[in-house]
């Protein structure tokens, strides 16, 4: 398939976008849903104080690779810009 430019369109390549998005979507949630659940257990002092960065590190760690996922492009290797 080809588009108005004339460049190949693959819809491979936009299936691929959307799992990658959707991945992406799932790590955000799950680092905003860790995010909460550490809150609110450190409040009743469930989690053990020197845990709680530990947490909130891996939260935003989620919450980072989960936001390039949603934004970021995928462009298979063998494509070259012109």
């Amino acid at each position: 398939m080809s588009d108005k430019t004339g460049k190949t369109y693959n819809p491979d390549d936009s299936r691929v976008n959307v799992v990658i998005r959707l991945l992406g979507l799932i790590f955000f949630v799950l680092g905003i849903a860790l995010t909460a659940e550490t809150y609110s257990q450190v409040g009743a002092d469930v989690i053990q104080p020197p845990l709680v960065p530990v947490f909130y590190l891996c939260s935003l760690m989620l919450v980072i690779a989960g936001l390039l996922a949603v934004f970021a492009k995928y462009k298979p290797s063998g494509q070259v810009k012109q």
